[in-house]
């Protein structure tokens, strides 16, 4: 993926917001209500079967992938990705592990959305693997364990120990996920332009403020 010259301003079509958030941080609210504001599409979770502009997306992983393993759900995630994003993808040589494979098909994805129709990305190590294009603006949301635990279980509509349950399995293969894939810790704040405690600040004001500082971003770039 090319680099766009130095000091040009990116075109509007091709802007990209990642969000990376922690279990109960709030990514499957704000990120399609964010991408509506944009005016973009919106890229759910890798971990999560679902469609481009979906609302309920979820704050965890999907119950019919629980059981399987990490990879397994990747691999399902990255056979739907060209449905998701309605544009055709280069295919991966064969020969390859099951792990090259599901993140080369998800990096074209990425780099079709970015010469295309730019986009809200949720997860996928989208802030990892775009860097410091200068059409990206990259989020972070995350929170206390305790505060983001009460707010999934007002999302998703559930007791404490299942979200207790959820926030561990989910947080533990998103993070292996970037490591595995990017050698890179998902907290890590040098990845991110932006960092909110979506667990003080209301998620609708969260929304408001990564538009604001993400239109600033781009109008200063």
């Amino acid at each position: 993926m090319g680099a766009a010259p130095v000091g040009a301003e990116p075109a509007a079509a091709t802007l990209v917001v990642t969000i990376s958030s922690t279990y109960g941080a709030g990514g499957s609210v704000v990120g399609p209500a964010l991408a509506q504001r944009l005016g973009l599409p919106f890229v759910p979770s890798a971990f999560v079967p679902s469609a481009i502009g979906a609302i309920e997306e979820g704050e965890g992983l999907a119950r019919g992938e629980r059981s399987d393993s990490l990879f397994d759900r990747l691999l399902a995630a990255a056979a739907r990705m060209p449905a998701l994003i309605g544009i055709s993808m280069p295919q991966p040589a064969t020969g390859i592990s099951d792990e090259e494979r599901f993140k080369a098909e998800n990096e074209a994805g990425m780099c079709q959305l970015m010469e295309t129709t730019g986009a809200v990305i949720r997860g996928r190590g989208a802030a990892a693997f775009l860097g410091d294009d200068p059409r990206c603006f990259h989020v972070r949301l995350d929170g206390p364990r305790d505060r983001r635990i009460r707010q999934a279980m007002e999302i998703e509509g559930i007791g404490q120990e299942e979200a207790e349950r959820r926030q561990a399995e989910t947080d533990q293969a998103r993070s292996l996920y970037l490591r595995r894939f990017y050698e890179r810790d998902a907290g890590d704040p040098t990845l991110y332009h932006l960092m909110l405690d979506s667990t003080v600040v209301p998620l609708p004001v969260c929304t408001d403020v990564i538009a604001t500082a993400a239109r600033a971003a781009w109008a200063g770039g």
